[in-house]
């Protein structure tokens, strides 16, 4: 290795549970997944993708009726820590190994409910992302998606209160917390929304506030359907 060339920086992520589901983090992520099953039928509950939910799975925090199989979709290095959930019937689908699901597509299987809680942001192509979802879902499935208001200035503000706890569970300055957050939230929540009304007439749902704001927010709530799509699908 040229020992000249500048090297991109290394952060470890460990703690990152710890930093989102205690304190007053902890209450709004909480309160979160609350609002993301809000008025959810048990039989969508069925056969459930959780995206990106090997941290912290939605179901160890809303208890869910009627689940036959509760899929996870996340990193092998993240499943590999995530023990079998008693009560539900866990499988695995390694994101890193199947980025574009092709493996699900390709197995016929089809979800009636896919979770997606504040992973969107962090995703290369979320178009392309919101589409392969919608292609994993049954013909009378909903995609439920919490994205959070971030670059609102109620959600920076949210940071802003909990820095000192990330600086001292993930051992970084607080320009490195910056610098972790600007390569993990690569889509504003205003790009991310502008493209769901670019597909359907849907609004979403705003909290602590129902005006849609971003600005005094802190995240935005979608539940999806195919026939939500403007003949796309």
């Amino acid at each position: 290795m040229n020992k000249n060339l500048l090297q991109k920086k290394v952060f470890s992520y460990d703690g990152y549970e710890s930093y989102l589901y205690t304190g007053i983090q902890g209450f709004f992520m909480r309160l979160n997944h609350k609002i993301l099953s809000k008025n959810v039928k048990k039989e969508s509950n069925k056969i459930i993708l959780d995206i990106g939910g090997a941290a912290k799975p939605h179901c160890d925090i809303v208890s869910l009726e009627g689940v036959d199989e509760y899929w996870i979709s996340d990193s092998k290095k993240m499943l590999d820590k995530c023990n079998d959930i008693p009560g539900y019937n866990l499988k695995k689908h390694y994101f890193d190994e199947d980025p574009d699901f092709n493996e699900l597509k390709n197995s016929g299987i089809k979800f009636s409910r896919i979770i997606a809680s504040h992973v969107w942001e962090h995703v290369s192509s979320p178009e392309e992302t919101l589409l392969n979802w919608m292609s994993l879902l049954d013909d009378g499935g909903q995609l439920d998606i919490a994205i959070p208001c971030d670059p609102g200035l109620a959600w920076r503000t949210g940071q802003l209160v909990g820095r000192k706890k990330a600086v001292k569970l993930y051992g970084m300055s607080s320009d490195d917390i910056d610098l972790m957050m600007t390569r993990e939230h690569v889509n504003a929540c205003q790009n991310l929304v502008r493209i769901i009304k670019s597909y359907t007439n849907l609004k979403g749902k705003y909290f602590p506030f129902k005006i849609p704001i971003i600005l005094i927010n802190l995240f935005v709530f979608f539940r999806l359907k195919k026939s939500d799509f403007n003949s796309m699908i």
